[in-house]
């Protein structure tokens, strides 16, 4: 457990969109996220994590939103990968409560609202999910990828690193102050971050639950099935090795 930080708004929620060359979609995803934000008389912020685009995804942002003050950007020169935006960008937010996001919002923010209520339950980390019964699929992905999800999903439970049925669902709620110590020692950068997470927030004992949500797929995945899914899978053994050797 974190000991106290008056750095961290107990009633905030923070919202940290990972983006890599997001110019055409960043600003929709923004005005939804805001307006949701907005109407609901809370707290809130919003940390959208450019991660070395080379087109000018922070630069529309901070155009549209400068006097925004609960919007800010951060910036990275060079790309790391999504699981190292990720992390900066949690890292860098101050509310007890913080979502991370596909800047695509495949999953709609408005289910934020229920995680927050499986969060207030006890849950330190709160995992949306496509696969499970509750879960509404309105546009699906193409056949190709629904099946080098399911080799995925496959892998993960092969190698024992987590027991939920689906870890890549860009859509996850932490508590802060259970979660931040874990989100520390996380090593992976790319897309298998979110495996790493729940695989040693799983280990450490804390409480995590799959939540079914209304999804879509939404075009221009920055997720290659050639050479992503090898690297992805190659990041899996690693997890394996480094979980083993932590125990």
């Amino acid at each position: 457990m974190l000991p106290p930080d008056e750095s961290i708004h107990r009633d905030m929620t923070s919202v940290v969109l990972p983006c890599f060359n997001e110019e055409r979609r960043i600003l929709p995803t923004l005005e939804r996220v805001v307006a949701f934000l907005e109407g609901r008389g809370r707290p809130w912020e919003v940390v959208v994590v450019d991660d070395g685009s080379s087109d000018a995804t922070a630069e529309v942002v901070r155009s549209r939103f400068a006097a925004a003050e609960p919007v800010r950007v951060l910036s990275h020169d060079v790309n790391h990968g999504k699981g190292f935006a990720v992390r900066e960008g949690v890292l860098a937010s101050g509310g007890d409560l913080v979502l991370f996001s596909d800047a695509d919002l495949s999953t709609p923010i408005e289910e934020l609202t229920k995680f927050e209520a499986a969060a207030a339950q006890g849950f330190d980390l709160v995992v949306a999910s496509r696969v499970i019964p509750g879960a509404r699929i309105l546009t699906r992905q193409t056949m190709l990828r629904r099946l080098s999800g399911f080799v995925f999903r496959a892998f993960v439970h092969r190698l024992g690193l987590s027991s939920l049925q689906d870890t890549q669902c860009g859509f996850k709620l932490m508590r802060r102050a259970a979660v931040d110590p874990i989100l520390r020692s996380v090593e992976t950068e790319g897309f298998a971050f979110d495996v790493e997470l729940i695989a040693r927030c799983e280990r450490a004992g804390l409480r995590v639950i799959e939540v079914p949500v209304e999804w879509r797929d939404a075009r221009g995945s920055k997720v290659r099935l050639y050479p992503d899914a090898l690297r992805m899978a190659a990041d899996l053994v690693r997890i394996r090795r480094r979980l083993a050797r932590a125990r």
